[in-house]
């Protein structure tokens, strides 16, 4: 889980990395932007208080003329940059003190926190009235003041005012995603690393469907309004003994298509911003799952919202939390019993009364340990049977068999259960045999370091078992039950009085398809069992 908790945390930004000058940038940005449509589109209005000043520029002095118009543009840029710096700096306060505490190394309190989280999840809900206040006051303001000082009629400047606070609502607009768009990138991995942006009380939210009407009703109903509003107004202030029928037309075509090319931009702008902030999450979603379906539970899904995306997200990384967990169940589990067997409890598949199945049954037992475990200390004899049982066990599994458990000195394997294949019986002798060389195998890395030998026997039978879960209601195992494990198990018994290594059942050798060496012994005996058994030898 630590693994999990670092992955996730690596994709955090550094507090010191962090700069809230962005927000002011954007700020300042959509403001200029917003100045310029409006200047665009009242000088494109054929209105005779613009015709008027268009006819008289050349008239006039260039230089005196550049003076004059950067003048006003400064007094427009800090009528509007002021209170808008001014607003911002307030509003970010929460923010700054938090991210102050966080790169002195202090803990923040506990409620300066709460604050500031809340703060950055409301920032753009909240920039939205203030930049519309400003558009609304500061084009009244401004107009009000060319009227009283200047050549401007107040029809005139009260059609400018309305118009720039139209402009003003798109560039409320695009500041908004922007903000957003800024947060989402720079401060919320930081103030939200483990998402559950939704759960955060007092925090304002907007949805997919509000996003979409947004976009369509500024990129449609706000150049309409403004063109609809125009028209209208120069419909009352046209006067035909001044303006001929083709300047008139001429002068509102103008006006139209310079409306379509600035609104174009701006809509197309805030367009792109708005499928942004929905096409981004899913993406990041996306890329989560592929990670996920390739195995990578410790890959997370960035929530950096707190709509229904970011909602979904929280579910969504609930779940491959949970489905980390059941892998790693699942792999903790496959240790203590082996993957068919582990695969087949999970799937449901070894029902609990248990089920008859045609299988192999190999018994492998080590000989004479009982001195080797009295005169070696504890850590050696673990350590020797962890190595014989590791190289047995891999053999075992390279023929399609299943080790049951190891009792002792004892390795309890089925072939053909709990999955099923056609020459299980020749596949537990080739299993045994193999193990005969690898045997040998240990044996001489063991001369080499001066420790004595191992031997042991092997004993093989097919025929009908139970196999299910065996035990309590609270702890069971999978095990196998009939006779054929007593007399797989008592086979494995004759290899010590027959001095041989491997024993295998008559039944065992007639499901055999292929031919190895081997040695028919007489019927026998076995305790346990009313019948004698005939067992053959296994040479080669």
């Amino acid at each position: 889980m630590a693994e999990m908790h670092e992955a996730q945390c690596s994709t955090r930004p550094e507090a010191t990395q962090i700069s809230l000058s962005g927000f002011y940038l954007i700020g300042a940005m959509a403001t200029m932007i917003g100045i310029a449509m409006v200047f665009v589109l009242n000088l494109a209005t054929p209105m005779s208080f613009v015709l008027d000043i268009l006819g008289s520029l050349p008239q006039k002095d260039p230089i005196q003329l550049g003076l004059q118009a950067g003048m006003r543009l400064i007094f427009i840029i800090l009528g509007a940059f002021f209170p808008l710096f001014t607003a911002m700096h307030l509003i970010l306060r929460p923010i700054a003190t938090y991210l102050a505490f966080i790169r002195t190394g202090q803990d923040p309190p506990a409620d300066l926190e709460e604050r500031a989280r809340r703060r950055l999840l409301n920032l753009p809900f909240i920039f939205i009235p203030i930049n519309l206040g400003i558009w609304i006051l500061a084009p009244a303001m401004i107009f009000f003041i060319a009227y009283l000082v200047g050549p401007m009629d107040p029809q005139t400047a009260v059609i400018f005012s309305i118009r720039a606070s139209m402009v003003g609502l798109i560039s409320s607009a695009i500041v908004f995603f922007r903000i957003e768009s800024h947060s989402r990138k720079r401060l919320i991995p930081l103030f939200f690393p483990k998402g559950h942006l939704a759960d955060m009380k007092g925090a304002a939210r907007i949805s997919i469907s509000r996003r979409i009407r947004m976009s369509y009703r500024f990129g449609s109903l706000v150049p309409m309004t403004i063109l609809v509003f125009t028209l209208l107004t120069l419909q009352w202030e046209v006067d035909p003994t001044v303006i001929s029928a083709v300047d008139y037309g001429r002068g509102i075509i103008t006006f139209t298509l310079i409306l379509f090319g600035v609104f174009f931009f701006a809509t197309g702008t805030l367009n792109r911003m708005v499928s942004r902030s929905i096409v981004a999450p899913i993406n990041n979603m996306l890329s989560s799952v592929e990670k996920i379906q390739a195995g990578d539970f410790n890959s997370r899904i960035q929530v950096i919202g707190n709509d229904e995306i970011g909602i979904l997200g929280d579910a969504g990384n609930a779940m491959i939390k949970g489905l980390s967990e059941r892998e790693m169940i699942r792999t903790a589990f496959g240790k203590y019993v082996t993957p068919e067997i582990r695969d087949e409890i999970l799937a449901g598949r070894i029902p609990l009364q248990g089920e008859r199945r045609e299988a192999t049954v190999m018994f492998a037992d080590l000989r004479d340990f009982t001195p080797f475990v009295e005169n070696n200390q504890p850590e050696e004899v673990i350590a020797s049977m962890r190595t014989y049982f590791t190289v047995m066990h891999r053999t075992i599994r390279r023929h399609k068999g299943l080790v049951l458990q190891f009792v002792g000195d004892e390795i309890e394997a089925v072939f053909g259960v709990p999955v099923h294949f056609e020459d299980h019986a020749e596949a537990a002798v080739l299993a045994a045999l193999e193990m005969r060389k690898a045997l040998e195998e240990i044996n001489l890395e063991r001369s080499n370091q001066r420790k004595p030998a191992f031997s042991h026997g092997i004993g093989i039978h097919s025929g009908k078992v139970l196999s299910g879960n065996s035990g309590s209601e609270e702890q069971s195992a999978y095990a196998l039950i009939g006779n054929t494990v007593n007399v797989a198990s008592r086979i494995q018994g004759l290899t010590r009085e027959l001095g041989c290594d491997i024993l295998v059942s008559q039944e065992t050798v007639e499901q055999m398809v292929g031919s190895c060496h081997m040695e028919k012994q007489s019927p026998r005996l076995v305790k346990g069992y009313s019948k004698p058994i005939i067992v053959y030898r296994i040479l080669g």
